[in-house]
């Protein structure tokens, strides 16, 4: 038997397939649906739990986060969440501070279930907030006010919660410098633990990308969009919000764990329709439609995970993980550890990727801590972070 310092940290990412209505830039999987889909979905990811349980040996693994996302998982009633939460708890050894966090739609928490949520063992939410101007929400196709959205955040806190992350977007059809900063004023104001701000990003395949295929769409042009990112970024850092990683920023001691074991290489399990994992060096993914992960349920718990013709796992070569560690980990304002590189995968950093550190820490696109051991992005560096990643690929 392990004890609990030899046991790996695992991360558990739970993917709940429902909202009541697709945003306008929304690429993920979701859809709507009934009450009876989404309680016999919620039997369905317990179940999943449990057999993933009886899979990793206790002993195995610690998890030390559990994320509920999608979709929309504020649209679990609040027995569905106590069968989940009496599933994770059951199934795998818990952190006795483990980060447990679920995503919510403003105005979709009804009155009592933050309290289930607190008797589940969240003790995170985030919320989707995108912007404080009705108009911009509607652009987007949200169907929340910022009135509701308050109304919302006060109810979380009412109910104990003292970390809360809010999302927010930039580079709204529309949108100017002016109303992005009443967005963050506004927020600011809320003092939540960690603010998520992105620009908008137009996916293929949603109503946004085909708007704008047509010109039907009035986009933020590239340069404003560098100016509303830099403005962001100057802004939180004054009201006492460090950004830690491209997009995230957070009170001091308030990071997102479970995101941050993303960015570094910890091990995760994705649980549900369409969810991804990385476990034991594999990669896999769950079936993104009900029939095939129903089918996929009935096999697991027979057969071994790594020989599943369901998961059809994928094991990652060195190279691969040598690539993921750093350009995942150099979305993270602390950027990578060279002596990590050599421990980790027994070759010394400067024999892999000597030349292009040396070029891009010449074109001052990397920085490099006093000891020459860290590499991070430099804020010229981060506006064209996709280039300088790329770099990194083998």
């Amino acid at each position: 038997m392990m004890n609990r310092q030899e046991s790996r940290e695992l991360e558990l990412y739970l993917h709940i397939p429902f909202c009541v209505r697709k945003c306008l830039y929304c690429d993920f999987l979701s859809r709507p649906g009934n009450r009876e889909e989404i309680r016999e979905y919620a039997g369905l990811l317990a179940e999943e739990i449990r057999l993933w349980g009886q899979q990793l040996s206790r002993e195995d693994y610690r998890v030390v986060s559990v994320f509920i996302g999608g979709g929309t998982p504020s649209c679990l009633a609040g027995e569905e969440i106590l069968l989940l939460g009496q599933a994770w708890r059951e199934s795998f050894v818990l952190e006795s501070e483990a980060e447990i966090t679920i995503e919510a739609n403003p105005g979709m928490i009804d009155p009592g279930v933050e309290r289930v949520w607190r008797q589940a063992g969240i003790n995170r939410a985030s919320l989707g907030l995108q912007s404080a101007r009705n108009q911009e929400l509607k652009t987007l196709g949200r169907i929340h006010t910022w009135e509701e959205f308050v109304e919302s955040y006060q109810l979380l806190r009412r109910a104990g919660f003292d970390n809360i992350n809010i999302d927010l977007m930039s580079g709204i059809p529309g949108q100017d410098l002016e109303s992005l900063r009443e967005t963050l004023q506004r927020t600011v104001e809320l003092q939540p633990e960690h603010i998520s701000a992105y620009s908008l990003i137009l996916e293929e395949g949603t109503p946004f990308y085909q708007m704008e295929q047509e010109g039907k769409l009035e986009t933020v042009s590239e340069e404003m969009d560098r100016r509303m990112y830099q403005y962001t970024k100057e802004y939180l850092q004054q009201q006492g919000y460090h950004r830690y990683e491209i997009s995230n920023y957070a009170r001091d001691g308030r990071e997102c764990i479970h995101n941050c074991g993303y960015w570094q290489g910890r091990e995760y399990l994705g649980l549900g329709l369409g969810a991804s994992s990385f476990l034991q060096g594999y990669r896999f993914a769950n079936p993104s439609e009900q029939e095939g992960y129903r089918k996929q349920l009935q096999c697991i718990a027979r057969d071994d995970w790594k020989h599943s013709a369901f998961l059809s796992p994928e094991r990652q070569s060195r190279e691969a993980l040598m690539e993921e560690f750093c350009f995942l980990g150099l979305r993270m304002k602390e950027g990578i550890s060279r002596r990590e590189f050599n421990r980790r995968f027994g070759v010394r950093f400067t024999e892999v990727y000597g030349d292009v550190a040396d070029s891009l820490l010449e074109k001052k696109l990397l920085a490099e801590d006093a000891f020459h051991d860290r590499i991070y992005l430099t804020d010229r560096g981060i506006d064209v972070s996709n280039t300088v990643l790329a770099e990194f690929l083998l």
